[in-house]
């Protein structure tokens, strides 16, 4: 699956868990679409008062440099946004480890015992 679309996936489920609506996708494609860039759009819908909460994979995705990035989100917030959450990291379980002493219902065998 692209990662764009897993991105697009988990911040839908994202928005339901936290009982939002479904969020509207601002997505650079690289591509020329003849409209304004996704970031400008994003930033007139906000001043609009379209959106007050942004959600994102990351921060990452406004820039690869930490200081445009931080541009990027005091512009959001001085034009209406009152939060910008990132998606959690997913949640990874740990590997499942034997038991330090043996259960009662082993047998004699299993406990090395003839």
């Amino acid at each position: 699956m692209h990662a764009a679309h897993r991105h697009h996936k988990a911040l839908q489920s994202y928005a339901l868990r936290l009982g939002l609506p479904a969020p509207v996708i601002y997505m650079e494609t690289g591509l020329p679409t003849g409209d304004m860039p996704p970031l400008e759009r994003l930033v007139r819908a906000v001043h609009e008062g379209s959106h007050r909460i942004v959600l994102v994979p990351g921060e990452w995705v406004f820039s690869d440099d930490d200081a445009q990035v931080r541009r990027i989100v005091t512009l959001l917030r001085q034009v209406g946004v009152r939060r910008i959450l990132a998606l959690p990291a997913p949640h990874r379980w740990p590997r499942y480890a034997t038991p330090a002493m043996p259960s009662f219902e082993m047998t004699e065998q299993e406990h090395g015992r003839p």
